[in-house]
């Protein structure tokens, strides 16, 4: 058989061509360079990572007729004849159809014997894991005080079942998953090599269909290239991999959140009609939700998965609230592990369709739509209560300021005669100004912001943001409440944990909230400066912050990236508008007695203790 698979062909053979393992190649050159070899090292990961890649990579650099050397030269005759499998004593093993305790004595009374060709003798177990009780046991005192000559390599996707006796007998490195960037890149240099062609899109699909294995992402592009050799699809990728498409997926979620039971039931028989199996189906689907999640609260997502891209996802992700995603990836996980054991596992999934998009009055799909709706309610009103107190406010300094001028027209020598001459009318009238002078008054109100929510601050922020000092006080969030030491502090703590932080400069941070009420509330003076006090004792530093809701934030931050994008270096961006936001710089000085009327309030705002009541 002439033909080799490209895994095998690109199979990585100096430390450098090894993708995604960094952590491990480093701390491996540094020990070859300088003669600090280990007698035994446990190398576990998922499959297809590079562990009995390195394992044998290592086994090259320390026999290299050039050693001690941080990699192998792949020139001399040591090495070329482990890379080509001609010098017994690099000794690979399975230890899946070889795990007796018979094997292991073998390999016990071997080891004593020197090396025929090279300087160490090296046994590769790979999965090692699947070794018997007694294997292991046969292992331990030569895994412990091997001859000089030894070097033992275990390999394992199941580190867990490996006996503690005998991790401790090895140094462990774990191998992480590769990154979808890093499998990308690694395949664009196999189809340039081997002159494929491929849509960008069907090779971002391999990448993240192989699940952070690099070995299975090059047997997908081996297979897609099989199946389509001209020219390899996005549809092709689909096809080999059994997976359901985008676009097929968006309609299916659609259907789902829609309520839909009909069409989603007519789409999910086109697809096992294509071909489909049901269990890949639900994989999917469960996928696509868990990215909804992401989408709706993540401000950071992998630029490399075409979804994120989509207008049409990106469109229905908003339309969804996370309450009801989560209780749709609820029905469908559930469903997942039933379909295991079913032998018709079409009907477990078209029964979780039909209980997805129950519009019975008491099912609990109708039950969290009207919840749903009722948050937006609640958020509408509060941000028309928030409009209409600060539009009430200023009707009542036009109305002052009106009968001020009509008073001062008549001649008086001192301004507070004229004060003493105001009369108060009826608490309860309303006084409506003209269409024109409410806009002004409005605009008026949207200026005055900059007072509470100066943009030169978010400015600051975002151009200064520390990514990882944002993490750090991400994961101590939810201690804020503990850390308060009065009950004003923990009222206070009580509403912030109600937010999330979404921009930090270190001494700076963004706060967002689903409510522009709760951010005027903790904008006010006095409760900002106990909540300064509050994140002081939480993060041991001193730190101003802004409390801006979740809409307005997203707005900036679209901004903010497209003006980044353009190349700008310091970026400046427009003020922010009302939204149901209002200055609250001088709140904290307005304290009035409630017995007094709305407008004798507005009044004492306006002009000070020289307004005289006249009865």
């Amino acid at each position: 058989m002439s033909y080799k698979a490209l895994y095998r062909i690109y199979r990585p053979q100096d430390f450098n061509e090894v993708a995604g393992q960094t952590h491990i190649t480093t701390t491996l050159k540094n020990a070859l360079a300088n003669d600090k070899v280990a007698h035994a090292y446990l190398f576990s990961g998922p499959r297809g990572t590079g562990k009995t890649s390195i394992a044998k990579i290592f086994a090259k650099a320390i026999n290299c007729v050039h050693a001690p050397i941080d990699n192998p030269c792949n020139e001399c005759e040591n090495c070329l004849g482990i890379q080509n499998g001609t010098i017994s004593d690099i000794i690979e093993i399975d230890a899946a159809s070889n795990n007796g305790v018979d094997e292991i004595r073998e390999i016990r009374d071997k080891v004593k014997y020197l090396p025929g060709y090279v300087k160490y003798k090296v046994y590769i177990i790979d999965e090692v894991h699947m070794l018997s009780t007694g294997a292991f046991n046969a292992l331990l005192k030569t895994l412990e005080e091997p001859p000089s000559h030894v070097i033992f390599i275990l390999c394992t996707t199941e580190p867990q079942k490996i006996p503690l006796t005998i991790h401790s007998r090895c140094q462990r490195f774990d191998f992480k998953a590769i990154t979808t960037k890093d499998i990308i890149s690694k395949l664009n240099e196999i189809i340039t090599k081997e002159n494929i062609s491929i849509d960008k899109n069907a090779l971002q699909q391999i990448a993240l269909y192989a699940e952070g294995g690099l070995r299975d992402a090059i047997s997908m592009l081996d297979q897609a290239r099989a199946y389509s050799p001209e020219h390899i699809s996005e549809e092709d990728v689909n096809q080999i991999t059994g997976s359901v498409s985008l676009d097929m997926q968006i309609k299916l979620a659609e259907g789902l959140i829609q309520g839909n039971s009909t069409k989603s039931i007519e789409i999910l028989n086109s697809l096992i009609a294509e071909g489909k199996e049901v269990r890949k189906i639900t994989y999917n689907l469960i996928e696509f939700f868990r990215d909804i999640l992401m989408m709706r609260n993540l401000q950071q997502l992998d630029e490399n998965n075409p979804m994120y891209q989509n207008e049409l996802f990106v469109h229905l992700s908003k339309s969804v609230s996370n309450r009801r995603t989560f209780y749709i990836l609820d029905i469908l996980n559930k469903v997942f592990n039933e379909i295991k054991w079913s032998n018709n596992p079409k009907i477990y999934l078209e029964l979780a369709f039909i209980k997805i998009t129950d519009n019975e009055f008491s099912g609990e799909s109708n039950l969290i739509s009207q919840m749903d709706d009722l948050e937006k309610r609640i958020v509408e009103i509060e941000k028309i209560k928030d409009n209409l107190n600060a539009l009430n406010y200023a009707a009542s300094e036009l109305k002052i300021k009106e009968i001020i001028s009509e008073e001062t027209s008549e001649p008086c020598d001192e301004d507070e005669d004229v004060l003493e001459n105001i009369e108060i009318e009826n608490e309860e009238e309303v006084f409506t100004p003209p269409v024109n002078e409410v806009e002004e008054i409005e605009k008026k109100l949207c200026n005055d912001l900059d007072n509470t929510y100066s943009i030169n601050f978010v400015e600051a922020v975002l151009n200064n943001a520390n990514k990882d000092d944002k993490n750090r006080l991400i994961n101590d969030w939810n201690r804020l409440r503990r850390s308060a030491t009065t009950n004003e502090e923990k009222h206070i703590a009580e509403i912030m944990e109600t937010g999330k932080i979404v921009a930090s400069a270190v001494d700076r941070i963004i706060i967002s909230f689903p409510s522009a009420t709760i951010c005027n509330q903790l904008m006010a003076p006095n409760n900002k400066t106990i909540a300064k006090d509050v994140l002081r004792n939480l993060y041991s530093r001193d730190m101003d912050f802004m409390a801006l809701p979740d809409d307005v934030f997203e707005d900036i931050t679209k901004e903010f990236i497209e003006l980044w994008k353009r190349g700008n270096k310091y970026i400046k961006l427009t003020k922010i508008t009302c939204e149901g936001l209002k200055d609250v710089s001088g709140e904290d000085k307005q304290e009035v007695s409630e017995s007094k009327p709305k407008i004798v309030s507005d009044a004492i705002n306006l002009f000070g203790d020289i307004v005289v009541v006249k009865k």
